[in-house]
């Protein structure tokens, strides 16, 4: 349903709504954001492309729950998942979705009134003008549109059925404005999208940065498939998989993955990230504004002060000062992510790391997984996860997270009992280090020096919102849910050939034998590995897919019954695991770890968010099925 308004009520509500949403907006503004900024906008082409930029970062760096595109907050989210744990010195405010500590009390924002009247307020004065060239307006509304299907898709994903607001509102208007239901939303969405799409300028025709056509068909995917295992329960004939498999075909995707580009590229260095053809929607912040503290590598990175043990100074020593708060707000990778990172074997066939003969015939911890000369792992290993005795620092430091490693933190279980064996503290006595036995690599610059005070070492840094590497894998995803399993496959292989290093006939010999798109049939386990591996620390890639099979196995949204009676996503319970190396590297045991409110729980409601409970009664608006 659309809007109904009610003058009498906006006012009281207005007076009343005094809930934070999560974005900084008043209840609803109704305030002339096009007068405040001046008549001559609207007859100036740079002042109202200024206006339609500004609009971008309301959007495209949203610090959503569990992140939004692209932001800082997008690595720290992924403990949200079994793919890292908690950095070590956090409080409970990033674990405790994990754990189940969601109450409708909490507040994960709702959509921005403000944003989507300056938005409808762009469009109104837009479609009026009379001076501004026509392939001027038809694309600045190509990226409003967009950006309010974006927007939506951000909330629609956490919620499902929201407030669709289509234009500027007025005090003539009904202000209570009940939730569309969940078809009604995506169906929105999607409109959005492909109307955007037919507008937009192609992605060589733009500027760095700015909306294209590719961009749209990009997040048109994304939000399709969430629509077909919402709304129709992955049902083999959705139409809604038919939308992202044409976007796909529009964005021009083929079986040899031509538009992929190296996978490091993207995310060591601004100056690769920025020459990368894969990336359709950069995020650029500018070295005249950010810092280290503005960016997720100060929060991920390791720390190194002198302050670890003698015998790891003696054996393991490192000459660099490294000031990156790795505990504040880290998540260090854990041994379940890093299982999922396939092994190149000696006849170049694709195995499981356990399943591959170097198990048996590595001399030490590093030939039997890691291979960190002769790179045997998935690629993707490398440009993502520090393990032990790897490169780090623009290689000129060599970590060792093993016991008494110069990376291993001393209250982890990787060092326990260290004091009783060796009559001292073990490893790294700083606290701030990895208690995994891993840390991360991707997005994070090796080459920009730590300063003692990070807030003064500014830098060019690229976040990734869409790129070719994950449409490659929603169209896979489309394929593999209507039962197309030889061209699901088609489209696996790209990410595997281009971006794991594999070659394309080990991978067509590997994923022959694989059927099946239930949730646990051979096939689409693979799927959900190649997945996680391309796009982990993406946007909290993995929680969303996650959640996006679970409904689908569930059955969607339906009646509700969802919140009692869905599927338990197994991913999203129970412990996590990290990897303690003995001192020697010579071997190995994996241990039991969890976030510090305790292991995983799930229960189905979390498909979708609770709305906060006192501005759901303020806005008038129906609470999601579980959380009443």
């Amino acid at each position: 349903m659309k809007l109904k308004y009610n003058p009498v009520t906006f006012l009281l509500a207005l007076l009343v709504a005094t809930v934070n949403t999560g974005c900084s907006d008043d209840f609803l503004d109704t305030k002339p954001y096009d007068k405040i900024i001046g008549d001559q906008t609207w007859s100036n082409q740079q002042l109202a492309d200024a206006f339609v930029t500004s609009i971008y970062s309301s959007v495209l760096t949203e610090n959503l729950w569990l992140s939004g595109y692209s932001g800082v907050y997008a690595m720290r989210s992924e403990s949200s998942t079994k793919n890292a744990r908690q950095g070590t010195l956090n409080g409970s405010y990033w674990s405790k979705d994990m754990a189940e500590g969601l109450t409708n009390d909490d507040n994960y924002g709702w959509i921005s009134y403000n944003t989507l009247w300056r938005i409808h307020t762009a469009m109104d004065e837009l479609s009026q003008n009379e001076i501004f060239p026509q392939s001027f307006i038809d694309e600045k509304m190509g990226e409003l549109i967009f950006l309010r299907g974006a927007h939506y898709f951000l909330y629609a994903r956490q919620y499902g059925g929201l407030q669709l607001i289509d234009r500027v509102l007025t005090l003539e208007d009904d202000m209570i404005i009940p939730r569309s239901d969940i078809r009604e939303t995506y169906d929105f969405i999607i409109a959005d999208l492909e109307k955007a799409a037919s507008l937009l300028p192609r992605w060589s025709d733009v500027k760095r940065g700015r909306l294209s056509r590719e961009a749209a068909y990009a997040l048109l995917m994304r939000v399709a498939n969430t629509a077909a295992a919402y709304v129709d329960g992955g049902k083999a004939d959705s139409g809604y998989y038919t939308t992202t498999i044409r976007a796909g075909e529009a964005l021009g995707l083929n079986q040899s993955g031509s538009q992929l580009s190296p996978y490091a590229d993207m995310f060591s260095s601004y100056e690769t990230a920025v020459a990368s053809g894969e990336i359709i929607l950069p995020v650029d912040a500018s070295k005249l504004t950010t810092s280290l503290y503005g960016v997720p590598m100060q929060y991920q990175g390791l720390w190194y002060t002198g302050n670890i043990s003698e015998y790891a100074k003696q054996h393991f020593p490192i000459n660099q000062t490294m000031n990156f708060w790795g505990m504040d707000g880290g998540a260090w990778p854990t041994q379940d992510l890093v299982d999922d990172y396939m092994v190149r074997d000696t006849d170049g066939s694709i195995k499981l790391w356990q399943e591959a003969s170097y198990v048996n015939t590595g001399a030490n911890v590093d030939q039997k997984m890691y291979f960190s000369d002769a790179h045997h792992r998935d690629l993707r290993f490398y440009a993502t996860v520090l393990y032990d005795s790897c490169l780090y620092f623009n290689k000129s430091e060599r970590i060792f997270f093993r016991r008494d490693g110069n990376a291993s933190n001393s209250n982890s279980p990787i060092n326990a009992g260290s004091e009783e064996e060796y009559g001292y503290k073990a490893g790294d006595r700083d606290n701030y280090n990895s208690d995994t036995g891993y840390a991360m690599i991707k997005y994070h610059y090796d080459n920009v020096i730590s300063l003692a005070e990070p807030q003064k070492q500014m830098l060019d840094y690229c976040f990734v919102a869409l790129r070719y590497g994950e449409a490659y894998l929603n169209m896979a995803e489309a394929y593999l849910m209507q039962g197309n399993e030889e061209a699901a496959k088609d489209f696996m292989i790209p990410t595997m050939v281009k971006h794991g290093g594999f070659s394309a006939d080990k991978a067509h010999e590997y994923l022959a034998p694989l059927s099946g798109n239930g949730y646990f049939d051979s096939l689409f386990e693979a799927y959900k590995r190649e997945r996680n591996v391309e796009m982990v620390y993406e946007c909290n890639d993995r929680y969303w897919s996650l959640l996006r099979w679970g409904i689908r196995q569930s059955g969607g949204y339906g009646d509700g019954s969802y919140a009692q009676n869905g599927f338990v996503i197994p991913e999203m319970q129970g412990v996590m695991h990290g990897i303690k190396i003995s001192r020697d590297g010579t071997s190995y045991e994996f241990f039991e770890t969890t976030n510090p409110l305790g292991e995983a729980k799930f229960s189905p409601r979390r498909y979708l968010l609770p709305v906060n409970r006192a501005f759901a009664i303020r806005a008038g608006i129906k609470q999601n099925p579980g959380w009443e």
